[in-house]
């Protein structure tokens, strides 16, 4: 079973208002729920980013 964790960020007001008004356009339930689905998904690419290079540099 997967633990769940967490995590804190500080955000200015106007960054925060931002985060709501984009959880809103894209319908999810919050907007924590948008941070940290379109953190994920950033993360994810960087992995993957990095996983090509190292391949790459592997050749």
């Amino acid at each position: 079973m997967n633990k769940s964790v967490s995590i804190s960020i500080r955000v200015s007001e106007e960054e925060l208002q931002k985060f709501k008004q984009a959880a809103r356009l894209e319908a999810y339930a919050s907007y924590s729920e948008f941070i940290r689905r379109t953190a994920l998904l950033e993360a994810n690419g960087i992995i993957e980013k990095e996983e090509k290079k190292n391949r790459s540099a592997g050749d």
